[in-house]
């Protein structure tokens, strides 16, 4: 599988807005953007959303779950490891790491998977295995290990590769076997941080994961290249219930983000109601999304603003009635999947 550009870091968005009320995960019915999706219930293991699950693609930066999973299986969290040289030509996104420079590892880890930095990833691995060959062969023991056998790796950065690829069933089965490393669990919790090399140099990382701002308990790792688009492997937790998620190839950030709202929305068990105006509207993104849509089906003149006001209603109505449905104004299910095809 070769890819065009790299590129990382840092994915329908559930515009199933009249879903009935739903009491638990296993009895919603939801609807991602996401081409392929898994979740798995965190105490059986067992599937429980699923849309083209073993599709291969491209990781992109998830694969840096697998890479600190492999080094922290060999190296201690307090081994000081110096920079070899090279890693300065190292594609981004990165921490700009110089060779002599030495750093814990417990730093490169959280560059790695806080700044989702290529050259923290490539450094874990040169310590570990003295090669990214080598490194790569452990990688994918690993990934055999933990059940996650439809995937192959070729580097532990997740950069373009022929032949690296994995699926989103196998991401939920890799960020699973992650929960079970304490250190990584508290570094993917982790907005900010700063790191200091051993020889001085302060690096200020920011988290990839915006959900950490959104909604509590998602933590995970996002990755994105033009080939694999946007990824995610992570944990949703709420009220002592974990699911593992699996995202792979949504077309747009913004997609992604709505579907983990939704993941998240729904496994707090709480009602999803139909939209009404001044009750319950869609998000930015979402209507963003409905916009242009019917702005591509030529119901919506304008420029797409993210406001669901009266000439978006209006343009929902008319484009419900053009498709032979109740003219309500609001998007529902089978709304949302006529307007689908023009997206």
């Amino acid at each position: 599988m070769k890819m065009k550009a790299p590129g990382f870091c840092c994915a329908v968005v559930i515009l199933a807005l009249s879903l009935a009320p739903v009491r638990s995960m296993e009895a919603a019915t939801i609807s991602l953007a996401a081409p392929s999706a898994v979740l798995l219930d965190g105490q059986t293991q067992q599937i429980i959303f699923a849309k083209d699950p073993d599709e291969k693609r491209a990781p992109a930066s998830t694969t840096k779950l697998l890479t600190v999973m492999v080094a922290l299986d060999h190296l201690s969290l307090d081994k000081v490891v110096q920079i070899p040289a090279g890693l300065e030509f190292v594609q981004p996104s990165k921490i700009g790491l110089h060779g002599g420079e030495r750093f814990y590892v417990r730093d490169l880890v959280r560059a790695a998977l806080i700044k989702s930095a290529n050259d923290a990833a490539e450094a874990l691995a040169l310590a570990t295995a003295g090669s990214k060959p080598a490194f790569a062969r452990l990688m994918n023991q690993k990934v055999k290990q933990i059940g996650a056998g439809n995937s192959h790796y070729v580097n532990p950065s997740g950069l373009p590769a022929e032949g690296q690829y994995s699926t989103a069933h196998d991401l939920a089965r890799i960020i699973m076997a992650a929960s079970r490393y304490p250190f990584m669990v508290q570094t993917m919790k982790t907005r900010n941080a700063v790191i200091d090399s051993l020889d001085g140099r302060r690096i200020y990382l920011m988290n990839c994961n915006k959900m950490l701002w959104r909604t509590s308990g998602v933590i995970g790792k996002t990755g994105w290249t033009r080939e694999a688009r946007h990824c995610f492997a992570g944990r949703v937790q709420s009220r002592g219930k974990e699911i593992f998620v699996g995202i792979m190839g949504s077309a747009r950030r913004a997609y992604l983000w709505s579907d983990l709202r939704t993941i998240a929305g729904v496994s707090t068990g709480r009602q999803l109601r139909p939209i009404k105006t001044g009750v319950e509207l869609p998000s930015r993104e979402q209507t963003k999304m409905i916009q242009t849509a019917l702005h591509k089906a030529g119901y919506f003149k304008v420029t797409p603003t993210g406001f669901y006001g009266k000439r978006t209603r209006r343009a929902v109505r008319s484009f419900q009635r053009s498709q032979g449905l109740p003219g309500t104004g609001d998007v529902s299910i089978e709304t949302w999947k006529k307007l689908k095809a023009y997206l």
